[in-house]
């Protein structure tokens, strides 16, 4: 112990004795009053046990400060790489909201912020990050050898591609007062940009109703190439009930889905931001003179032209309608296909409009006395189906229609036994539509497939105000190129397999600006 207070005195003395040598603390008058303390240290460190403690007085520092230097680096990468990891993450999620609503700096900011928060929490030893986004345009430059080169390009050309994500984070360090910036400051940045094309074919656009695409019984929507989007803010936005199923690229709701994950391939995303309608600039074709009136066409062939159709046109069991290509616009009555008329065997000019059987009668759960107070034909099923085809074709819906028994209007009608086979026409004013309602129309009607043999519409349906619902029990729109559906609402019942492929390049008929090819899967490119 002795020996320890007599070392632990000369190295006291030893480093006063340097804090001396360089001004530090003593005066100089100091330095005479110890001198003998100073001889003392000088003789201490020629002693063979001092001469160690005083290498060890020396190096004891330096060592410490490694030690803390290497913590510190250490630390720093780990906390960089779990920093870029964040950032990473953080703009493909930018990106993937910049599918659907475009690019807005201030919600680019936002969206940036929340990821960051949800990610980083109190992980990253709860030091404030700051987070900054800046928008990247590029566009391709066309090389025989390198196809995907990108280059800058002009705001003014063109919205941006992407976005890049920098974060920065000051970290706490053990060697705070020594250390440089680089150590303390970690800043690490990614870029996500819009990468190939993903296919939009199926646009909800009620904004709060529950149900706003609504799939019950054993219904089925298969969108394997494309996706579909709900509006709705409801927390039902999407509902798949019963033994129904969702397939598709990528299902996204603004409010949720219910009914189980296992009806949905895969499971929608939800809280996506909300869309406007993609074709509300889309103009309506002009409305002529009535070509003619109330026409009903039997158990006939006949070939029609374009033109306005008022009353509606309504095609009984067996007749066989081919349409050239045009405009038609049906005006204040419905577009019927394949309906049983209270005298099936009249010929032309026999039949009236008021003689069809109505759309309900063909419904599932409707009761024999709802369907004896509505007249409804208790027709054999031998009854030839009608038939109703033709290429270039567009259907634009205007006027009034009268309500049902159950009190809904049905501007369209494809019967159980009808035949449809169209597309829609490829230029003109409704190039890619294949049918458009004024959006003008009342809300609440319904444009209703229940044919089991639609299996080609090739264009888009566009129900603005309307329901298009598929109530049949097989396949429909199977063997067109492409469909794509924007309405209020879309429904299916019973037992449909509605197909919405998404081949745009196998057809002439154009995709309305809004749908198709719009938007893309987000890649980091930094």
């Amino acid at each position: 112990m002795g020996k320890f207070n007599t070392f632990y005195n000369y190295y006291f003395m030893l480093i006063l004795y340097l804090q001396s040598a360089d001004g530090m603390d003593l005066k100089f008058n100091r330095i005479i009053m110890h001198r003998s303390a100073a001889v003392k240290a000088i003789a201490f460190a020629r002693h063979p046990g001092g001469g160690v403690a005083f290498i060890f007085a020396i190096l004891f520092p330096i060592v410490m400060g490694a030690v803390g230097f290497g913590v510190d680096y250490a630390t720093w990468l780990v906390r960089k790489q779990q920093l870029q990891a964040i950032a990473d993450a953080t703009a493909l999620a930018v990106v993937s909201d910049m599918q659907v609503s475009g690019f807005d700096r201030n919600r680019a900011q936002a969206v940036a912020e929340g990821q960051v928060r949800s990610l980083a929490a109190d992980k990253l030893g709860g030091d404030p990050i700051a987070v900054t986004t800046e928008p990247v345009r590029r566009r391709p430059v066309a090389k025989p050898d390198d196809p995907y080169t990108v280059a800058p390009a002009n705001e003014r050309d063109q919205p941006p591609t992407g976005v890049r994500v920098i974060l920065s984070q000051r970290k706490r360090a053990i060697m705070t007062k020594f250390v440089t910036p680089y150590l303390t400051d970690i800043a690490v940045r990614a870029a996500a940009e819009i990468v190939g094309t993903s296919r939009v074919c199926v646009v909800a656009l009620d904004g709060s109703s529950a149900a706003a695409i609504d799939l019950r019984d054993r219904a089925r929507i298969s969108a394997s190439n494309c996706s579909v989007y709900a509006v709705s803010a409801s927390a039902a936005a999407i509902d798949a009930r019963d033994a129904s199923q969702l397939s598709a690229l990528k299902s996204c709701a603004v409010g949720g889905y219910a009914g189980s994950s296992l009806r949905y391939r895969p499971v929608p995303i939800t809280g996506c931001p909300a869309i406007k309608d993609p074709l509300a600039e889309r103009a309506s074709p002009p409305v002529g003179g009535c070509r003619y009136t109330d026409k009903v066409i039997g158990n006939w062939s006949e070939t029609l032209d374009p033109g306005t159709y008022c009353g509606g046109l309504i095609l009984t069991s067996g007749a066989v309608v081919r349409l050239n290509p045009g405009i038609y616009v049906i005006k204040d009555g419905p577009l019927v296909v394949g309906t049983d008329s209270a005298h099936p065997l009249a010929g032309p000019g026999q039949v009236h409009p008021h003689d069809v059987a109505q759309c309900h009668c063909y419904h599932n759960g409707v009761s024999q006395a709802d369907k004896h107070h509505m007249h409804c034909p208790n027709v054999p099923v031998r009854l030839p189906p009608a038939s109703l085809s033709g290429d270039g074709v567009g259907f634009y819906f205007t006027g009034t229609v009268q309500a049902e028994y159950d009190g809904i209007a049905r501007p369209m009608q494809f019967m159980p036994r009808s035949n449809v086979s169209l597309s829609a026409p490829t230029d003109g004013a409704m190039a890619g539509l294949l049918f458009f309602e004024e959006r003008g129309a009342p809300t609440g009607r319904s444009f209703e497939v229940l044919s089991d043999d639609a299996r080609r519409l090739v264009g888009t349906i566009y129900m603005p105000r309307g329901t298009f619902l598929v109530a049949a029990n097989q396949t429909v729109a199977d063997r067109s190129e492409y469909t794509a559906i924007v309405a209020q609402k879309l429904a299916l019942s019973q037992e449909p397999r509605l197909v919405l492929n998404a081949n745009y390049n196998a057809t002439k008929v154009p995709v309305p600006q809004g749908l198709g090819q719009t938007s893309a899967r987000p890649t980091l490119t930094q």
